[in-house]
């Protein structure tokens, strides 16, 4: 069958729109950890804080699995194209909102929206580039999350500082508008034969399965609220804590015994589940989820409380880790296919991923410009190289008429990963903080330590009580890097479990050739 894949302006007019969104995403996952204080201030509580961020990656996590199904049922231009406007919609609702209610409504709105990018930007880059680039532009868009996350802080804090926080939403329309715009106007070609629209509606209830759904998300909303709970607003033995989390791994074997007798036609098909792309890539990507997070997201805490540095500082001094992942992204999609290979990269990704992570562990108040440098290249580079296998692995072994439930259940993992990666960073950080101030600094209270915020610890002690509040603080942010080490070398194992296929080899029809695209 004819190659369809597009060629010329058309294709980099798809690509750079689909970066520009993949970027988006990476933008709002990270940009609320600088507004939340100015937001506390404007909205007058500090009750709802946790929710401007549990609402947004709640809405996610439980929209993904049907994001899925969409893409497999309708033309991936109109559910992008869909999910887009959500996005936008839920910008507005956070940039005009004039209580904290209706900002929580505008992230979750938000999260809905986010829920249809990132598969939706790998489905079209899967059907528009040709196989010998698709991998090189796969992690293109898999290394904006990555500069979303890094520049998101940055870009959040000037805007808040000079204009208004309102602007930090305000930014998403004219960026995600032309999104939508170039895919409007250039054709997007499918992946497999769609029905015609009318068609497609009919006994659409049936083909979403409403009740694998609202299991679903049921038990991901018990798992999120109870680690987003957990540690800071109730107790982990707490009666709450503890229900939420049995309630969740009820649900969790409901919605098994759900799919085993649905069937294909569930939520999330177990023919997807049984493939080993599918089953082993999503547990490399829950683990390196949470580590792709966490470290871009507290490494600044040890900048700006450390070294003082202003928050415009410490994101100067994160660009080893932006550049390094980069490169080491664009490298595997350059590479991946002329090795035939895909385990090799996670594995050796994963074993680099951490040892950096084990190295960041050491940092200390003298700590050298070569060390916290290097350690962060040696890192993000293991990062760089694996975080992106279990991605192009589905799109190299799914069918294309699969493909689409398929990313959407390695998204999923990714972005459960994340969540418990932040859940279990500030866990770490509240529980140890107390005793090693107790240790440094007697008398100071732990509490004020953590709501002052990175660049505002230093004024809470007395010149004479300052190196000892450092001290501590040093110890309870690289005990927090443990996670992130431990979850790479776990990482590192799983790895070892992916397809060992060969890819890319010029003797076997591709699969994206094979159905026809």
């Amino acid at each position: 069958m004819p190659d369809s894949a597009l060629h010329g302006i058309r294709l980099w007019l798809v690509i750079g729109g689909m970066l520009l969104g993949v970027y988006l995403v990476g933008l709002d996952m990270t940009m609320m950890s600088t507004i939340d204080p100015t937001l506390t201030d404007y909205f007058g509580t500090i009750v709802d804080v946790s929710w401007y961020e549990a609402s947004y990656v709640l809405a996610v996590c439980v929209f993904i699995p049907l994001v899925g199904k969409l893409y497999t049922i309708f033309p991936i231009k109109l559910v992008y194209l869909s999910f887009m406007a959500i996005f936008e919609i839920g910008s507005i609702i956070c940039a005009v909102s004039a209580s904290s209610r209706v900002f929580i409504l505008g992230r979750t709105v938000n999260g809905v929206g986010s829920a249809g990018l990132l598969s939706g930007a790998l489905l079209i880059i899967f059907s528009a580039c040709k196989p010998s680039v698709r991998p090189v532009v796969t992690s293109l868009a898999m290394s904006l999350i990555s500069i979303g996350s890094i520049t998101g802080p940055l870009i959040a804090g000037v805007l808040t500082s000079r204009v208004t926080w309102r602007w930090c939403f305000w930014l998403f329309l004219p960026a995600g508008g032309a999104t939508m715009l170039i895919t409007i106007i250039t054709p997007i070609p499918e992946q497999a034969p769609k029905q015609p629209l009318r068609k497609a509606m009919s006994n659409l209830h049936k083909k979403l399965d409403p009740v694998g759904f609202a299991i679903f998300a049921a038990a991901i909303t018990a798992f999120l609220l109870a680690i987003s709970w957990g540690g800071g607003m109730y107790a982990w033995g707490s009666g709450i804590i503890i229900g939420l989390l049995c309630g969740s791994a009820g649900l969790t074997a409901v919605f098994g015994l759900w799919i085993a007798k649905t069937g294909d036609a569930a939520l999330i098909p177990p023919s997807s589940l049984r493939r080993r792309a599918v089953a082993v890539g999503s547990l490399v990507m829950f683990l390196q989820g949470g580590s792709t997070m966490m470290i871009p997201f507290y490494l600044p805490f040890w900048f700006q409380a450390i070294r003082a540095d202003s928050p415009v500082a410490s994101a100067v001094h994160m660009l080893p880790s932006l550049v390094s992942n980069i490169v080491a992204l664009v490298t595997f999609g350059a590479l991946v296919r002329k090795f035939h290979y895909i385990p090799p990269w996670a594995i050796l990704g994963s074993l680099l991923a951490s040892v950096g992570g084990g190295l960041l562990t050491t940092f200390t108040l003298s700590t050298t410009v070569g060390e916290w440098v290097g350690y962060q290249v040696l890192t993000t580079i293991g990062r760089g190289m694996a975080f992106q296998a279990p991605v192009v692995s589905v799109q190299e072994e799914v069918p294309a008429d699969n493909s689409a439930t398929a990313l959407a259940v390695v998204n999923l993992f990714m972005s459960l990963g994340s969540a418990v990666a932040v859940s279990a960073s500030q866990t770490i950080f509240r529980n140890q903080l107390p005793g090693l101030l107790e240790k440094y600094t007697p008398g100071v209270d732990a509490t004020s330590v953590v709501d002052a915020g990175a660049t505002s610890v230093r004024g809470l002690v007395s010149p004479e009580q300052l190196p000892g509040l450092l001290e501590a603080y040093n110890h309870a942010l690289t005990r927090m890097f443990y996670y992130p080490a431990a979850c790479a070398a776990l990482a590192f194992l799983a790895s070892f479990g992916l397809g060992w296929a060969r890819v890319g080899d010029a003797k076997a029809p591709d699969n994206f050739v094979a159905e026809g695209l």
